[in-house]
């Protein structure tokens, strides 16, 4: 009897996605935070001072307990979302690290372990409303799950959703090359887009178990290096070095944490390419694509589409987007440590 009836409610539920929220009434109340970043689908938000303080000063992090857990609100719709999510796409329960924390407020930055399918039924629930077969409104505003009763952004102090951290990094060749990987329809997080040389979630095992004070960028930049060796189909020895450049808010996927990272190899972009993917990624990686950036001189954060081909701009994931548009702004940082090694390759 409880199985029909699950059954019987689940066909009376729609997931309804909000194609044509463009955010632009969010986007409006966060000038504060920084400027806005677009990309081919999606829109979401740099945050500026908090980018400052990545760059200047270690911030120290914990992993604390418990776990996160799916608010019981939230359970509700779990097993029907994961169902039609499953025939869409591979799907999978790993755990993740969540940010359960602003990096600015405290004095250290809280993480917690979470499962993906949490995020899944939480993150990723934003962008859709559930709707139930008579009714006249949503049963669901998935608006509701990231934003305040005056319409901005809730901070993730205060936030029920698992905010899974996102992490990428850009690759540099030691020709100036930036490594794009194409992503395969099957791959969650952008099907069907570029994406940066290594994207992905933080995990348990990036955290250092030998470190007294872990500090947020570490463990950024582990998680941003495992990705890109996964995916680029990288030695540990043929990574030179790697800084986090920056953060921001992808808002069209429920306001989730992205941090990007720079990183710079020390292969060729042919060598890259003489390499095919692993075949554990060839589920979510098409291909790994060398790419010439613009000239410097047209480098700008606010337009980061701008500086790869034209050909690729219609297919730019967020993250990528973001971490273009955080690369702009670092490369005029005489402060950064990656600054002096990359301006060489690329003018080589």
């Amino acid at each position: 009897m409880e199985t029909r009836a699950n059954r019987r409610r689940s066909g009376e539920l729609r997931f309804q996605p909000r194609e044509g929220d463009t955010y632009r009434d969010v986007i409006s109340h966060t000038g504060f935070l920084g400027p806005s970043v677009e990309s081919a689908r999606d829109v979401g938000v740099m945050l500026d001072r908090e980018n400052a303080e990545l760059r200047k000063r270690p911030i120290r992090a914990i992993v604390q307990t418990p776990d996160y857990r799916l608010p019981r609100d939230l359970r509700t719709w779990s097993l029907d979302y994961l169902t039609r999510r499953a025939k869409t796409g591979k799907i999978y329960n790993d755990r993740g690290l969540c940010l359960a924390s602003d990096l600015l407020g405290d004095d250290v930055v809280k993480l917690r372990a979470g499962r993906y399918f949490d995020f899944m039924c939480s993150n990723l629930l934003a962008p859709l409303d559930i709707w139930e077969a008579g009714r006249k409104g949503p049963v669901l505003r998935g608006r509701d799950l990231i934003l305040d009763v005056e319409g901005r952004l809730i901070s993730f102090k205060r936030s029920r959703l698992a905010n899974l951290i996102g992490v990428s990094t850009l690759a540099f060749t030691t020709d100036g090359q930036l490594l794009l990987v194409a992503q395969t329809s099957d791959n969650i997080g952008s099907p069907g887009l570029l994406a940066p040389s290594g994207s992905g979630a933080l995990e348990p095992r990036d955290v250092p178990r030998d470190m007294a004070d872990w500090t947020i960028q570490r463990i950024l930049v582990n998680g941003a290096e495992r990705e890109l060796r996964e995916e680029c189909h990288l030695k540990a020895s043929e990574i030179a070095d790697s800084s986090v450049v920056g953060h921001g808010r992808w808002i069209s996927r429920g306001a989730m944490p992205e941090f990007c990272a720079v990183t710079l190899l020390s292969l060729t972009g042919d060598q890259v390419l003489d390499r095919s993917p692993r075949r554990v990624e060839r589920s979510y990686v098409h291909e790994v694509m060398p790419v010439g950036l613009a000239p410097l001189r047209l480098w700008d954060a606010s337009r980061p589409l701008e500086m790869l081909p034209r050909k690729h701009r219609d297919a730019v994931s967020w993250p990528l987007a973001l971490g273009l548009a955080c690369l702009a702004e670092c490369i005029n940082d005489e402060s950064w440590p990656l600054r002096k090694e990359l301006l060489a390759r690329l003018k080589g």
